[in-house]
């Protein structure tokens, strides 16, 4: 994906077309997948608030845990290693008993993509709107703007 979509951060202002979204009933049929599965023991959906664009997907098994980030906007998802602060979203590849789960659903964005350095050429699609949150955050990577905590 070398252009953003129009509507990823999530931002619009009135009169403006309104972003896509993530249908809800996709997240739950993702969430309702990892409860069959026997690795995970607990799993926990959180829903984009004010301050963030991106559902998470809490997943525990006994031994290790999983936070998948899924952009409210676009079927995309990632995992979430941290979210230091409002700025700052570590990203990590999730493994593959996951990924195996999500992918017919949804499309995986790996660490090396969302940590490359944004650049012009990637918001030539992206609104004014858009553009004024990005600059406004002083975003640097890709994939803080995919998922981000703009308020």
């Amino acid at each position: 994906m070398e252009k953003l979509p129009k509507g990823i951060t999530g931002f619009w202002k009135i009169g403006e077309e309104v972003p896509p979204s993530t249908d809800k009933s996709l997240i739950e049929n993702i969430v309702d997948k990892l409860q069959k599965e026997i690795l995970f023991r607990t799993i926990v959906l959180s829903e984009p608030q004010a301050d963030n664009n991106f559902y998470i997907i809490s997943a525990f098994a006994d031994k290790e845990k999983h936070f998948i980030g899924i952009n409210s906007s676009y079927p995309f998802y990632c995992g979430v290693k941290s979210i230091t602060d409002w700025t700052t979203i570590e990203f990590y590849d999730l493994p593959k008993s996951v990924t195996d789960i999500l992918k017919s659903e949804l499309t995986e964005l790996k660490t090396d993509f969302l940590n490359k350095q944004l650049k012009k050429e990637h918001l030539t699609l992206l609104s004014k709107t858009e553009l004024e949150q990005i600059e406004y955050w002083e975003t640097e990577r890709i994939g803080n703007v995919i998922f981000n905590k703009y308020d």
